[in-house]
């Protein structure tokens, strides 16, 4: 009941068409050893055909295959991913080179106050410590003179100071119910036990 099957054939019987790499890289004058390359059985594939006849061309796509841009869609899909790939590497480092650059004109913006700050405080400092501008001062902010002169102080009516304000005739708004609710649970009892 076993069958033994001839090298080289396969189940159905019929010869294998397809040559073993083994095979191709003997020299081409001994097939095996001691048996010459002219017994061996030679093979010949057909050309597949479809269904009128008509070779498939290798390189061309088929109407079932779609393209994009000039691509298969699998070169297109990779081209996509490797896309993507690039634009999120490439994301963080522009995204920080724009806010360095924005952080560095807002410190550009400060350091100019800054400067012009300490040149406005440079000029007063230098103000300051002229005598003619200190006894200017003196006079006009805090009415001191210089021994020997005497103060006139010229008042004109209705400058001296402002009237204030009459006072308002309109009554306040009474308190809302949950205020006084919560000032008679707050403070205790001001006429005691009963």
């Amino acid at each position: 009941m076993t069958e033994r099957r001839a090298r080289g054939t396969s189940p159905a019987g019929r010869g294998d068409r397809r040559t073993s790499r083994a095979a191709r890289s003997r020299p081409s004058h001994l097939d095996s050893p001691g048996r010459p390359a002219a017994a061996k059985r030679t093979t010949r594939r057909r050309p597949e055909s479809t269904a009128g006849g008509k070779r498939k061309p290798s390189g061309k796509l088929t109407r079932n295959e779609h393209t994009i841009l000039g691509l298969s869609t699998g070169k297109a899909v990779i081209l996509a991913a490797v896309l993507c790939g690039l634009a999120l590497t490439l994301a963080v480092p522009t995204r920080t080179y724009f806010s360095q650059r924005a952080e560095a004109a807002a410190l550009a913006a400060e350091r100019a106050e800054l400067d012009a700050d300490l040149a406005a405080l440079r000029d007063r400092r230098a103000k300051q410590q002229d005598p003619a501008y200190i006894r200017s001062e003196a006079r006009d902010r805090l009415r001191l003179v210089m021994p020997g002169e005497t103060p006139y102080i010229v008042q004109v009516p209705g400058i001296e100071a402002p009237a204030p304000p009459p006072m308002s005739t309109r009554q306040a708004a009474p308190d809302p119910w949950y205020t006084d609710l919560w000032r008679s649970i707050s403070e205790p009892d001001q006429e005691g036990p009963r």
